[in-house]
């Protein structure tokens, strides 16, 4: 997942994270059995995480936050065709409705079932997550490593991370699908 100019390592996987971070953290430790504090303390690497969060399922919270929020929890393929059955049997009730009526155009087409499309977050601001990482931001600019000496309120990051996430270029945002 770091090349063919999709986002990639660290800078790929603090992209998602600050957007989606409760969502993810919580569906590493569900699907996965992975705590992203691991990845934080270099247990493991970014590439390894973000593969983990490629192979979460439809019905992932994280996959829901995506697609637009809380009302698209759940919804899998399974979800979509029951929804697009009880779509046509609504469409042929319809049909049949108005073909017995002396006049067809007085009989309402039916509403399709509600489905959860992908809209885009309305503000609330970064997550948990990315608020804490921001408070790792030193005074200077930088990001505090394993060596700085932090506030209770900042948050570590260990060194290998902060010069891998330091020299990668900005890249766009990766789309799980």
């Amino acid at each position: 997942m770091d090349g063919g100019g999709r986002a990639g390592g660290s800078v790929g996987l603090i992209k998602l994270l600050d957007k989606h971070g409760a969502e993810i953290a919580a569906d590493l430790r569900r699907f996965c059995g992975v705590d992203i504090v691991d990845w934080v303390h270099g247990r493991h690497s970014a590439r390894f995480v973000l593969g983990l969060i490629g192979t979460f399922p439809d019905e992932s919270a994280t996959v829901a936050a995506m697609r637009g929020g809380r009302e698209a929890l759940g919804w899998g393929p399974q979800t979509y065709i029951l929804a697009d059955l009880v779509d046509a049997v609504q469409a042929l009730t319809h049909v049949q409705v108005a073909k017995a009526s002396k006049n067809p155009r007085t009989v309402d087409k039916p509403k399709p079932y509600a489905r959860p499309y992908a809209k885009r977050a309305k503000g609330g601001g970064p997550n948990p997550f990315a608020k804490a990482l921001a408070r790792g931001v030193g005074e200077g600019g930088g990001v505090l490593t394993e060596d700085a000496v932090a506030t209770p309120n900042q948050f570590k990051l260990p060194a290998a991370v902060a010069a891998r996430s330091g020299s990668l270029p900005k890249a766009p945002p990766v789309r799980l699908t």
